[in-house]
């Protein structure tokens, strides 16, 4: 009788164990069909958004075409003439909690910086996410394609180049003018002639 004792509670594990790897694999099976189904959907409404995002920081652009460019995704900003106005793109980098993605539209030289959106950030509620506000953003409208941060509100620098820091957000401040200075580097040895 033992016996019997030591083997059923072996048995009543295997069950659980057997129960939780079907509910796992059913769960699984489901989330992947999910996923499928609505990849494309997601694609889209991001498309979307880049689009309506383009679109409002460069009021004078009419059509938005998605390019290619070595291994860069880019978008050329387009006047109801057909003209290019403007050029965008998505810079990304570490930010103080997270990846920071900021849409950058810029003129076709890449010398002034038309203005930015940030795309996506989890940056801290309250400090860090004060980047996402029109009052920390409108300081890119003409900005210079050179940033730098000044962490002094007192300081007035040059507004073409100086970016204030958002109080008590210094970090993802910095990180903000860092990833566009460091994509726009990246990408502007590619860009030349452009378009």
């Amino acid at each position: 009788m033992e016996i019997n004792k030591q083997v059923e509670p072996a048995s009543g594990f295997l069950k659980i164990v057997l129960t939780l790897m079907i509910i796992t694999a059913i769960s699984g099976g489901i989330l992947a069909t999910v996923y499928s189904i609505t990849k494309e959907k997601i694609k889209y409404q991001q498309k979307q958004k880049i689009e309506k995002a383009i679109l409002s920081i460069l009021p004078q652009a009419k059509q938005v075409d998605e390019v290619k460019i070595d291994s860069y995704i880019l978008y050329k900003c387009k006047d109801e003439d057909g003209e290019v106005s403007g050029l965008a793109f998505i810079a990304e980098g570490p930010g103080y909690q997270d990846l920071i993605k900021v849409l950058v539209v810029m003129n076709t030289d890449l010398t002034l910086i038309k203005g930015i959106e940030i795309l996506e950030s989890v940056e801290t509620p309250g400090l860090g996410d004060k980047i996402t506000k029109d009052e920390f953003k409108k300081q890119f409208k003409d900005a210079s394609s050179v940033l730098e941060l000044s962490k002094n509100t007192s300081e007035k620098g040059d507004k073409e180049t100086v970016i204030q820091a958002v109080t008590g957000a210094t970090i993802s401040s910095q990180a903000v003018v860092n990833i566009i200075n460091a994509k726009i580097n990246e990408i502007r040895p590619f860009l030349r002639p452009f378009p």
